[in-house]
């Protein structure tokens, strides 16, 4: 009798975890626990192309969501996504040209790669270098590959001297 009682137990203890994992198993890509899958994403896709249609241009055919789609394509390939609501999450390599000034949003990073440029502030305070804990001020040399952070939205940035590339991660303009 004492030998079946172990049993017993290991055998409830057995069904109780099958059925736990039996109803794990079954809210696994769900609405609200979704398995991310090609034919879920393109689901999605073909919903926002349906009611960009249908409120956006308001032929909702085919053509116009194609239409759509190469316009932001050719813009991402021309480059002409320099700034403004553009928000990124992720650095994105940036060409900025003789006498021209990248002007970074508030919490912009910017690190130039190549070229030379210097700050431009409007105020007092600077751009932060957190590459050496410093503060960058107007007029003054931005160095390769030195991590700055824009502190606010009020027309702070690196005005190039030679043809320079930045990684940028965040809101910025050209002009």
């Amino acid at each position: 009798m004492k030998k079946l009682i172990p049993a017993v137990q290991i055998a409830a203890a057995a069904c109780i975890i099958a059925g736990g994992t039996a109803v794990f198993a079954a809210t696994v890509g769900t609405e609200s626990d979704p398995l991310v899958s090609k034919s879920y994403v393109d689901s999605k896709i073909e919903q926002v192309l349906t009611l960009i249609n249908a409120n956006g241009t308001g032929g909702g055919s085919a053509a116009d969501s194609e239409a759509i789609v190469n316009e932001v394509i050719n813009r991402i390939n021309a480059g002409d996504v320099t700034g403004g609501a553009v928000a990124v999450n992720s650095y994105v390599p940036v060409s900025v040209a003789v006498g021209q000034t990248i002007y970074g949003g508030e919490g912009t990073e910017l690190i130039l790669r190549a070229g030379k440029g210097s700050a431009v502030i409007p105020g007092a305070e600077g751009i932060a270098d957190i590459t050496t804990g410093g503060e960058l001020k107007n007029g003054g040399a931005a160095v390769k590959n030195h991590l700055l952070i824009v502190p606010r939205s009020d027309g702070r940035g690196v005005k190039v001297t030679e043809a320079a590339w930045f990684l940028v991660k965040g809101e910025y303009e050209i002009k």
